[in-house]
């Protein structure tokens, strides 16, 4: 792999996990268990009309995969038995994309914050990029997460009907979140790029604990010009049907698996 970024977990045959991975020009289909290969397959640098898109950020929808890029600036719908692009949302510098109350949400830089795809209409602005940097997101179904990479915060955004309430912090104090997941036991998971490690919110509490350290992270983008988003090489986490967790490290072009047990 050149860069494993954001990862999607699909139910594989036999109860396996089916593990798909970002890797900037590819995008890889991996046995969760064995962590073998079993199917590539390859982006779109020129972003030709049907193509997929170079991968950096992914989020199972269904059967179907949602694929963002903030180098095509889209996020896609897609389909990893036909290899089809069923949707094309153009957006500005989409970060991260998932499924929600029949939309996609999307954190924006870009854009300001984080947006729906069908008619980019504001769910939280976060719009000045030199302190703010909307990253990762997860969801329940109900309730919306967003880590903020410049400010450390975790906000948590409640709905009225399809109506976004007031944003509230969840957890402060973290250092350069990107990938959140909603776990199997109802917390949190982030990946903090800046602690070298993967921490847990406790939903109810906002406390946070270690899950793993020492992992080998990307670092964000050097020389920063207005170009490249400070999240650079996004660091991805998912969760398998196994309950087993999946941690992209950048660092060293490896994909961590943390067993459930």
């Amino acid at each position: 792999m050149i860069a494993p970024m954001g990862m999607a977990v699909l139910p594989g045959a036999n109860n396996k996990d089916d593990l798909f991975v970002a890797d900037l020009f590819r995008l890889y289909q991996f046995n969760g268990l064995s962590g073998s290969e079993e199917n590539v397959y390859k982006g779109d640098l020129l972003g030709r009309p049907g193509n997929l898109t170079n991968p950096f950020t992914l989020s199972a929808d269904g059967e179907n995969l949602i694929v963002s890029s903030y180098f095509g600036a889209v996020v896609q719908i897609w389909n990893p038995q036909s290899d089809q692009v069923i949707e094309t949302y153009t957006m500005g510098i989409p970060i991260d994309a998932i499924r929600f109350k029949n939309d996609i949400a999307v954190s924006d830089l870009g854009l300001g914050g984080v947006v729906r795809a069908s008619d980019q209409s504001m769910i939280l602005p976060i719009d000045n990029a030199n302190v703010f940097a909307p990253s990762g997101l997860a969801t329940n179904g109900e309730t919306l997460w967003v880590a903020d990479w410049g400010t450390g915060i975790v906000w948590q955004i409640g709905f009225d009907g399809d109506t976004p309430m007031p944003a509230v912090p969840i957890a402060s104090g973290l250092m350069n979140p990107e990938g959140l997941a909603w776990d199997n036991n109802g917390s949190l998971l982030v990946v903090e790029t800046g602690a070298s490690q993967l921490s847990r919110i406790d939903l109810t509490t906002g406390a946070v604990s270690i899950v793993a350290d020492g992992l080998s992270l990307s670092g964000p983008a050097v020389g920063q010009d207005g170009f490249l988003p400070p999240t650079y090489l996004f660091d991805g986490v998912a969760v398998g049907q196994s309950g087993d967790i999946y941690v992209s490290g950048g660092g060293k072009n490896v994909i961590y698996r943390i067993s459930e047990n």
